[in-house]
């Protein structure tokens, strides 16, 4: 349930800042678009880790190495 609540809640960031990108853009202060664009892109890496990490590590019922060692 929570990382449920988490991926929703990055998700909202992420899709709140990919619509607001234009405007920060179109705003033309360099320093401060350099750096939204750095946060989005993080953002984005940050949530293509996790949800990796959430892939390789999840077990679906399968039996894990230590479970064939007690076996």
């Amino acid at each position: 349930m929570i990382m449920k609540a988490f991926w929703l809640l990055m998700s909202g960031a992420v899709v709140v800042m990919l619509l607001l990108t234009p405007l920060v853009i179109r705003l033309r202060i360099t320093s401060w678009t350099v750096g939204w664009l750095a946060i989005l892109l993080g953002s984005i890496a940050v949530m293509a880790l996790l949800g990796l990490t959430a892939r390789l590590t999840a077990t679906d019922g399968r039996p894990t190495l230590v479970d064939d060692l007690e076996s």
